[in-house]
Formats: structure tokens, C-alpha cells, sequence
């Protein structure tokens, strides 16, 4: 009868112990159902989020290949989507783009070049343009060995009245912002110009080295149907 007694005593410690076990067990299964919950929740509201986002990703990207669109990749690299303010081949100054070409023209056919490219032939508006442009002259010629370049037409001509120069833009040239060369604008005649036209139009003659004084000083006017390379902005 003690065997029974002490057999009935542990089993009921057992029993207890196993209860303890399921209760555990059962605290822990809802646990986890809770947490089951709750990332069920997530995703679904993540799958809601995700939704619209990707509507809207799909129009954005409907949108960039838009044909309507298509100049834009002629700012901006496919792969890292980096834009830059000017096309490819020009180059920036003052929040402007230009461009001086590799082929020559007469003034007239140079400036509607430019207005192709929805600008038109360079305009001079102070110290720092002229540097910019007289150093872009520079630097073509000295990059460019196997090309005769004499000079590069800028938006400045005289044809109206003879001295009286306006720049493209319509503005007159200013008092302060004059760059001839010594002897220059001489309206000198050449000896091919049959029309007796004389010296209309300006361009900027490369310096032969920047930097000494008077480098900047490098407008040369020259007969209008002459060719030349051009500056568009």
C-alpha cells in the first residue's frame, strides 16, 4: 500500500509537470499566432502598398520611353540617369551650352545652323564670356592639329549701317564689352570680293597662347560669305 501511495504521489507530480509542459506550449502556440497575425497584417499591408507603387512605376517608365521624350536621353546617361544641362559635345558656362563646330560656313548659313538647334550663334555679354569663348577657340585648334581653323563666328555683325554693330539678340554691342583686335574691325575689302561688301561680320581668332596680356582682344570682323567655324549657344 506505501508502494501505491508513493507510485500515486509521482505520478501526480508528472501529471503536473506534463500539464505544465502543455500549458507552456499552448502560451507559446498563441504566441506565435499572434506573431503569424501580425505578419500577416505586414504583408498584406505591404502587398497594398506595393500596389499603387508599382502602377505608378509602370506609368514613370511609360512615360520616360514616351517618344515625346526621346531628347531627354540626349541629356542623360541610360544606366546611372545622370543629366547633364547641355547635349553631348558641348559644354556649359554660365547655366549656357556651346558648341563650336568642326564644320565651316558662311555667316548667314552658320547662324541657321544654331537656330536648328533651337539657339543661335554665340553672344558676348561680358569679361567672362569672352574669356570662356577666346579659351573654347583656343583649345579646338590645339586639339584639332589636322584642321585648318582660322576663326569661329560669333552673333556680331554690322550689316545695316557700316560701325554701328548689333549682336544677334538684337541688343547693340557695349562700351565695356569690346574685344577687337589691334587694327580691328578695318572693313577691309578683299581682293575676291567681287560685291565690294566688305568686312560684316566678326569672329574670334584663336590666341596663340592664353593668358598674356591682351590675349582676350581676339574679335576680327571678316566678309560675311566667307566660311568659317561657328560658336552656337
Amino acid at each position: 500500500q506505501m508502494w501505491s501511495s508513493c507510485n500515486l504521489t509521482m505520478l501526480e507530480m508528472e501529471i503536473n509537470r506534463l500539464n505544465g509542459v502543455l500549458k507552456r506550449a499552448a502560451q507559446s502556440r498563441d504566441q506565435y499566432e499572434r506573431q503569424v497575425r501580425q505578419l500577416t497584417n505586414q504583408v498584406r499591408t505591404l502587398q497594398n502598398n506595393y500596389r499603387p507603387m508599382e502602377q505608378e512605376n509602370r506609368k514613370q517608365r511609360s512615360i520616360l520611353s514616351s517618344k515625346r521624350l526621346d531628347y531627354i536621353w540626349n541629356l542623360c546617361d541610360r544606366t546611372t540617369l545622370r543629366c547633364s544641362r547641355c547635349l553631348r559635345g558641348w559644354k556649359e558656362h554660365a547655366s549656357r551650352c556651346f558648341l563650336l563646330t568642326k564644320v565651316d560656313k558662311n555667316w548667314e548659313n552658320a547662324r541657321i545652323d544654331c537656330l536648328k538647334y533651337k539657339g543661335d550663334l554665340a553672344v558676348v555679354h561680358n569679361a567672362e564670356d569672352q574669356a570662356f569663348l577666346t579659351n573654347l577657340t583656343f583649345q579646338f585648334k590645339k586639339a584639332n592639329p589636322d584642321i585648318t581653323f582660322h576663326s569661329a563666328w560669333i552673333g556680331l555683325q554690322d550689316l545695316v549701317k557700316e560701325g554701328v554693330h548689333f549682336w544677334v539678340n538684337g541688343e547693340r554691342i557695349k562700351w565695356d564689352v569690346i574685344y577687337w583686335r589691334t587694327g580691328e574691325p578695318n572693313n577691309a575689302i578683299a581682293t575676291w570680293d567681287t560685291d565690294q561688301a566688305g568686312q560684316d561680320c566678326v569672329s574670334i581668332v584663336p590666341p596663340d597662347a592664353v593668358g598674356p596680356e591682351g590675349w582676350m582682344n581676339s574679335w576680327d570682323d571678316i566678309t560675311c560669305v566667307g566660311k568659317r567655324h561657328y560658336i552656337c549657344e
